[in-house]
């Protein structure tokens, strides 16, 4: 059987886990409510032909996407462009000062299901000795910190793409990005 696999930032938050084309998760608060509501800091592009707008990094900062329960009141990050991902992890550096100020705005559809697919391409244990772990299989990330190896494994993502189920049912993509 295949471990569940999905960024530890999200841990609490998912409802229902699958191996896709793409690990796939569905995400919920921590009393475990579906309906989400979708907050983000970043730019709208439109694409044409596509009746919704895609969530892209600010001019000023990298995006940033949050879930909030409405009716808890939970709010929990669902991607952060400036910490998520294996470039984030070790290529992309950003002002610390940067990633503070993003304040969120709500992204204009009802409370949804959200969906999440993950790309997991990286052959981390292929490639491991490159990573230089410590005695403790720890790895350095650029910023400094380190990190257990497992755990670069599940957060060094590659790809993230998010979806909301709209009212007839289906999967809307309103997140793609690229993160190695």
């Amino acid at each position: 059987m295949m471990t569940e696999k999905y960024p530890t930032w999200l841990t609490g938050h998912v409802k229902e886990w699958a191996q896709k084309r793409l690990s796939t998760v569905t995400l919920c608060s921590t009393t475990g409510n579906e309906l989400l509501e979708v907050w983000y800091y970043g730019d709208l592009l439109t694409v044409k032909g596509e009746p919704q707008s895609y969530i892209v990094d600010g001019d000023a900062a990298p995006g940033l996407v949050a879930a909030r329960d409405p009716e808890s009141g939970e709010e929990f990050v669902i991607f952060d462009g400036g910490r998520h991902g294996y470039d984030n992890m070790f290529c992309d550096e950003y002002n610390p000062a940067e990633l503070e100020d993003r304040p969120l705005k709500r992204y204009e559809i009802p409370a949804s299901k959200l969906v999440l697919e993950l790309g997991y391409s990286i052959d981390y244990e292929d490639e491991k000795e490159d990573f230089e772990p410590d005695e403790a299989d720890t790895v350095e990330l650029l910023n400094g910190e380190r990190m257990l190896w497992e755990q670069v494994k599940r957060d060094g993502i590659d790809y993230i793409a998010l979806y909301y189920v709209n009212e007839k049912g289906i999967q809307v993509q309103i997140l793609d990005a690229e993160l190695a």
